[in-house]
């Protein structure tokens, strides 16, 4: 789980979005996606302890679902002193221990998809190059074991703002990983533009075809916010997500199940948003259209005003 501090509607004290797991039939006695957990609570030197009833770790079939992690020292259960750079390294060395305690060769570049939350506009930059030094750290291991001159697909990043995180925090991670073969991933971007908009989109699939993640971002090219039309760069944006479920390969099976949309508080109407956006998703996916999920946010990086992930499995 994640647990952040946001700008919910009027009213609204507390909202939970949740991914439900459905064991697949028995064969043999032996459960082909088997659900393991790990939850540790005792004081420890390699990773925080949880900080309530929850796992550190989930691990169904070949995917590890994470826990946010904030920069907690593990023996003393307190936030790490030296600002945010140095909570950046020590939360990210968290996720990265837990994933290998979870499945031994797994590391940063197995994550398929990650979540960076900042509590000023100011880390962002810091948190992507903190991930991006991590990344590179990871390929050039796996270069010298393996000899490989191909580029391994890594996790797609999504860095938003928020009010207030758990402990007083500056950042957390909250990441799913592959065990998988990131060399053998498949990877594809596209861009357009949609009336004063530029959207992004890039998806990544797992060298097993189990699973996927999708990654849409709509940009302002104006400074300008004001009287902003939504529907042609929305129908726009889930046309484009489409065209990314569609390029997955014949072996993905995978499903889009729950399309995150982390929009800038204050340029869009939320009730606006929400209509559009299911409206679009139900006429181009119909059936496979996806748990719709609306978090405001304080900021996102450069001109982007919406960053939609999404999970496919």
């Amino acid at each position: 789980r994640v647990c952040v501090e946001t700008l919910l509607p009027d009213g609204v004290l507390f909202c939970i979005d949740c991914l439900a797991h459905k064991y697949d039939v028995a064969v043999d006695d032996v459960l082909r996606d088997e659900k393991l957990v790990m939850h540790v609570q005792s004081i420890s030197h390699w990773a925080p302890a949880s900080i309530g009833p929850y796992s550190q770790s989930i691990k169904v079939g070949d995917v590890l679902y994470c826990a946010g992690q904030i920069a907690l020292v593990p023996c003393t259960m307190q936030l790490v002193s030296g600002g945010v750079r140095t909570e950046a390294v020590v939360s990210l060395r968290h996720v990265e221990r837990v994933l290998q305690a979870m499945s031994q060769k797994t590391a940063l570049h197995h994550v398929i998809t990650a979540s960076c939350y900042v509590t000023d506009s100011k880390h962002i930059p810091i948190a992507r190059s903190v991930w991006q030094k991590k990344l590179r750290e990871c390929k050039k291991v796996e270069d010298s074991e393996t000899n490989h001159e191909v580029t391994a697909v890594c996790g797609l990043l999504a860095v938003v703002v928020i009010p207030h995180l758990p402990r007083d925090a500056a950042i957390e991670w909250h990441v799913t990983a592959v065990v998988d073969d990131p060399l053998q991933r498949k990877h594809f971007a596209m861009k357009m533009l949609s009336e004063g908009f530029q959207i992004e989109c890039e998806f990544v699939e797992s060298s097993s075809a189990s699973c996927a993640s999708i990654s849409v971002r709509l940009s302002l090219i104006s400074p300008s916010t004001s009287h902003l039309d939504l529907d042609g760069p929305l129908h726009d944006l889930v046309a484009m997500f489409r065209q990314a479920v569609e390029k997955l390969s014949e072996d993905c099976r995978a499903s889009p199940l729950s399309f995150r949309a982390f929009f800038k508080e204050g340029v869009f109407d939320a009730e606006a948003l929400q209509t559009g956006l299911r409206e679009y998703l139900e006429k181009y996916l119909g059936k496979k259209t996806p748990a719709l999920i609306l978090v405001p946010v304080v900021d996102l990086p450069g001109k982007e005003v919406i960053h939609i992930t999404c999970w496919l499995s």
